[in-house]
């Protein structure tokens, strides 16, 4: 009873000491430069706002001139907008030269931030086509491992950080396959890369956010998306479906979107705590249902997560 309790007080001050120690920062913010992908909306927009507020000279990358304007307009002077397609090598050594031509001599980026991402395919795999594939991976992994690469020599001189935005469903698959596929790729990029860079300094994060509502899941969006997915699809996959083939399509995403927290700020307090933390965590799980339901659904025997997701997911096509 007596080593019972001991052990207790060992784990509760061993806890209590973990979080003392993750709020320590690393300071000096105006020193600092980070570079965020994917700044038109959602995570990447908010947190390239958070992050001009307190200071840092921050590098917004957005793939419409329209959105790199309105950052323009509406930030502080250190904060420079950039167009940035990361499915596109172009597009990205272009973005190096300028951030190149930016940095003070001598000085590197203190963190990338792969924010950007899309939802890629809709439907079934029987709907994916190879195309489906290939836009999603050019930008969910391809776009974070290629962007990586090519900053990672200014990461290196600041030893600095690399953040690198995964899902729940990068730790258990369900839905969309073209999705599932991009984000295990990019945990498992995230973990090879972290181990790599080990004796480096540099550290590597991951985000894994649950259901928030964004604009990855705007209504007129998903819609155009199943309307076009059916179009253009061969006349004999066509003839199969149901005739309401669009609504189910639309109606598969919006169950997990209608499950969403509106609550997006703490996935800019993950992004924010992994750039300024002195000892940041490897994995951020936000959102209730990636911390407990997506989690508990990964370590279960598959024979239980399978039967819930074909519970959960049976009007799926």
């Amino acid at each position: 009873m007596e080593l019972s309790l001991i052990c207790a007080v060992v784990v509760i001050i061993g806890l209590i000491f973990e979080y003392f120690l993750r709020q320590l920062k690393v300071g000096n913010y105006e020193s600092r430069y980070i570079l965020i992908t994917g700044c038109d909306s959602g995570f990447g927009h908010d947190f390239a706002k958070r992050a001009d507020a307190l200071g840092f000279n921050v590098f917004a990358c957005c793939l419409t001139k329209t959105a790199a304007q309105k950052f323009k307009d509406t930030s502080s002077q250190k904060l420079v907008a950039l167009e940035m397609d990361v499915s596109k090598d172009a597009s990205i050594e272009k973005s190096l030269e300028i951030v190149n031509r930016t940095l003070p001599e001598g000085k590197g980026l203190w963190a990338i931030v792969n924010n950007a991402g899309i939802l890629g395919g809709i439907g079934s795999t029987h709907l994916h086509t190879r195309q489906d594939y290939e836009n999603t991976l050019s930008v969910n992994l391809y776009g974070v491992i290629m962007v990586t690469k090519a900053f990672m020599p200014l990461v290196l001189t600041e030893k600095g950080r690399i953040v690198n935005t995964s899902s729940c469903l990068g730790r258990i698959a369900l839905l969309n396959s073209s999705y599932c596929i991009s984000k295990y790729g990019v945990e498992a990029f995230s973990d090879v890369l972290r181990r790599e860079l080990y004796r480096t300094g540099v550290k590597v994060q991951l985000i894994e956010p649950g259901a928030f509502k964004t604009p990855i899941f705007g209504r007129d969006y998903i819609r155009k998306m199943a309307e076009n997915k059916v179009a253009s699809l061969p006349a004999d996959v066509k003839s199969d479906l149901p005739e309401d083939a669009v609504d189910q399509l639309v109606g598969s995403i919006r169950r997990l979107e209608e499950t969403g927290s509106t609550n997006t700020q703490i996935v800019v307090d993950a992004y924010l705590h992994a750039v300024t933390a002195l000892f940041p965590l490897k994995r951020y799980m936000v959102g209730n249902d990636s911390k407990y339901a997506y989690r508990l659904l990964s370590i279960l025997p598959e024979c239980i997560s399978d039967f819930y997701v074909d519970l959960r997911d049976a009007r799926s096509i």
